[in-house]
């Protein structure tokens, strides 16, 4: 039989076919099953027997997992047959594989769009993107740029899908107007809101929601402001009892700074309603012009009589009261009020500030500054502020010397320390330094030295209320005597300050008296005077001043004596010069001693030497000169002869007087220099000379 050699590659196909069948008979028995499955399946689908349809895709998907149609068609069975959750699932895996496949990944995103799925919305969006690499598909294009305009966060790829529709059907006004509600969402598009929005009133000038839009966005713009009143005024020649419209417009020229024309505009608006947030604007433009300033008073409290816890109304009356020193109690007591509801209210922490530093108050200016800047944004204003405040009371660190020199035989004492001292404030309300150094003391060939600390601090409760207190230790004195303090109380106001304390400090009156001496083989003086004092002083061109104390002396050796004392002093200004002023006066002081302690019983007196008469009086016309430079320092210069009664023995009328100088300089912002001078004569008996002088750096 002969073959025709037209049928000679048939043939030889057939026999490769059947030796590879005889070679790898498990290969072709399982290609032949996975066809056989695949067009079970689709018999199946035509006709709707999606149960068997599944049994047949997973078969073929078993025997050849990378078969595209096995794949594809098995999650469209499992979705016909109602099994959505697991239609779901394999459309994912079949993405996963074939990404390309664009008409089950639009499946896919439509299916993730129902609410059951909602919690997979991103994924929607991204099947859309996956199925739009491999078909470009308007309408699933629109699809997705509605769904990434639903989120913020995807509000950018959102406005550049509709971006890409928009320039294939410029003309779909549906299109154009999802799109500009898109763009109206979110400030950052507000340019391109604004041009689509004059596209839009351009074509229809009738378009009365687009052209209050524009004008609403218009005035928005710090830089298009007078366009936006143009607008608005276009559209209140349409509608001028429209309150809204109204209302808009006095925003608009507020916003574009005509103030005059804005408060007439404002007016106008209420006229026809009174909203309270439009009646606290219109306070607010009131409040920025002092000329009208009484006006927006009665508009906050107008409000605040509806409103009684309107936050914007008491922070704005409290702004127009804080406006005028003598209005700024009231403002005060309205930030108070503010501050009880809402505490961490920085607005009201900075007005108080303000309004406390101009009644003088910088202790609580300071306070609410420093919680104004913790609780906001740092305001210059306030920070100028805390830097007036705190000049002059910067921390600081320094060093100084003192001397003292007082001649007279068994009365002879010298004195000379060194010391470092530092300064600085914890609080606006407390006050802390401390002084460290050393003191050595001489008298009659006797030299006594030692370690010296001064720590003092002070506490300011109130503008009225000021507590100090101080403890002090000077190793050159002996035992118990080294130990010195105070503890005192002022309160100051407007007419007169009162203070009172309680001391323990040194008596300087000689050697013995100070250092201590050994008198028969047992320790003699040592001196320490403790006292309560009462002092009363009126500040003014004519100053008065009293004081009285009482408390005993303590030595060593010796049981303690009752001292009192009284002065008064009476000054009058009689010349301003400028920083300088001169004033004249005069001041008297009474002294008494229970008991003589002045050792005149001879050598083995254990007595301390003190002067102590039982009474002591002093008269002297005092000459003040004093120049004030603020902060920049002032200086002091005390002077004047006096008239001295001594009573007991000894006693006598002596001429006397004294005269004291102290200084304090500023210079620059870094540098203080401070001094003092005193010199003391009682006639030919007693003299004595002082002297102090410090430096310290500033730190602002």
């Amino acid at each position: 039989m002969r073959t025709s050699p037209h049928r000679l590659p048939s043939l030889l196909v057939s026999l490769v076919l059947a030796a590879g069948a005889v070679a790898f008979p498990s290969a072709v028995d399982a290609g032949l099953a996975e066809s056989w499955y695949l067009a079970r399946g689709r018999a199946n689908m035509k006709i709707a027997n999606y149960s068997a349809a599944i049994e047949a895709y997973r078969k073929a998907l078993e025997l050849d997992p990378r078969s595209r149609e096995a794949s594809r068609s098995l999650g469209l069975a499992l979705l016909r047959n109602g099994e959505t959750d697991r239609a779901v699932a394999e459309f994912d895996r079949h993405l996963a594989r074939f990404p390309d496949d664009a008409e089950i990944a639009f499946e896919q995103a439509r299916i993730l769009q129902w609410s059951r799925y909602g919690y997979r919305s991103a994924d929607a969006g991204r099947y859309l993107e996956l199925g739009l690499r491999t078909r470009d598909d308007p309408v699933r294009r629109r699809e997705l740029a509605r769904l990434l305009g639903r989120d913020r966060a995807t509000l950018d790829r959102a406005v550049e899908e509709y971006r890409r529709l928009l320039a294939a059907s410029p003309d779909d006004r549906a299109l154009r107007g999802e799109y500009l509600r898109l763009l109206l969402w979110d400030r950052s598009h507000r340019e391109e809101a604004i041009r689509e929005l004059e596209r839009r009133v351009a074509e229809d000038p009738s378009d009365e929601r687009s052209a209050r839009d524009l004008a609403r966005l218009l005035a928005e713009d710090p830089r298009r402001t007078a366009e936006a009143v143009e607008r608005y005024g276009a559209l209140l020649e349409r509608h001028p009892d429209d309150p809204e419209l109204r209302l808009a417009h006095a925003r608009a020229l507020a916003r574009a700074r005509r103030r005059a024309e804005a408060r007439e505009a404002y007016a106008r608006a209420l006229a026809l309603r009174q909203p309270p947030e439009a009646r606290l604007e219109y306070a607010d433009l009131l409040a920025g012009d002092p000329a009208t300033r009484d006006a927006a008073r009665a508009e906050y409290e107008a409000v605040l009589r509806d409103q009684p816890r309107s936050r914007r109304a008491r922070v704005g009356l409290a702004r127009v009261l804080g406006a005028r020193k003598e209005t700024s109690p009231e403002a005060i007591r309205a930030y108070e009020a503010v501050l009880r509801d809402a505490p961490q209210d920085a607005e009201a922490h900075r007005g108080l500030a303000q309004a406390y530093a101009w009644n003088g108050d910088a202790d609580r200016a300071l306070a609410h500054g420093a919680a104004a800047d913790q609780l906001g944004p740092r305001r210059p204003e306030i920070a100028e502020l805390e830097r007036s405040l705190r000049t002059g009371r910067e921390p600081a660190a320094g060093a100084g010397a003192r001397a003292m020199v007082q001649p007279g035989g068994a009365w002879a004492l010298s004195r000379l320390g060194g010391f470092v001292s530092g300064e600085t404030e914890p609080t606006p309300f407390t006050t802390s330094a401390v002084e460290a150094g050393f003191a050595t003391a001489r008298g009659q060939g006797a030299v006594a030295s030692g370690a010296a600390l001064d720590v003092r601090a002070g506490w300011r409760p109130d503008p009225s209320t000021r507590l100090r207190a101080a403890l002090g230790w000077d190793g050159a004195r002996p035992g118990g005597a080294a130990l010195a303090g105070e503890l005192g109380l002022e309160r100051p106001d407007d007419e007169r300050t009162w203070s009172a304390a309680v001391r323990r400090y040194a008596r300087l009156d000689s050697y013995r008296a100070y250092a201590g001496e050994v008198v028969q083989g047992r320790r003699a003086g040592g001196a320490s005077e403790t006292d309560a004092e009462l002092r009363a002083a009126w500040p003014g061109d004519t100053r008065v001043e009293l004081a009285a104390r009482a408390g005993a002396v303590s030595a060593a050796a010796v049981s303690p004596a009752l001292v009192a004392g009284a002065t008064a002093r009476v000054d009058r200004a009689l010349v301003h010069a400028g920083a300088w002023t001169v004033s004249a006066g005069g001041a008297v002081e009474l002294v008494h001693h229970s008991r003589d302690l002045s050792g005149g019983g001879g050598p083995t007196d254990p007595a301390p030497r003190l002067f102590s008469p039982p009474l002591f009086a002093t008269a002297s016309p005092r000459i003040l000169l004093a120049r004030e430079a603020g902060l920049r320092g002032r200086l002091t210069l005390d002077a004047g002869p006096a008239v001295q009664l001594t009573a007991g023995p000894g006693g006598a009328v002596r001429a006397g007087g004294d005269a004291r100088l102290a200084f304090v300089e500023r210079f620059g912002d870094r540098l203080r220099v401070g001094g003092e001078a005193r010199f003391e004569q009682l006639a030919a008996v007693h003299t004595r000379f002082d002297a102090a002088l410090t430096a310290a750096l500033l730190f602002p």
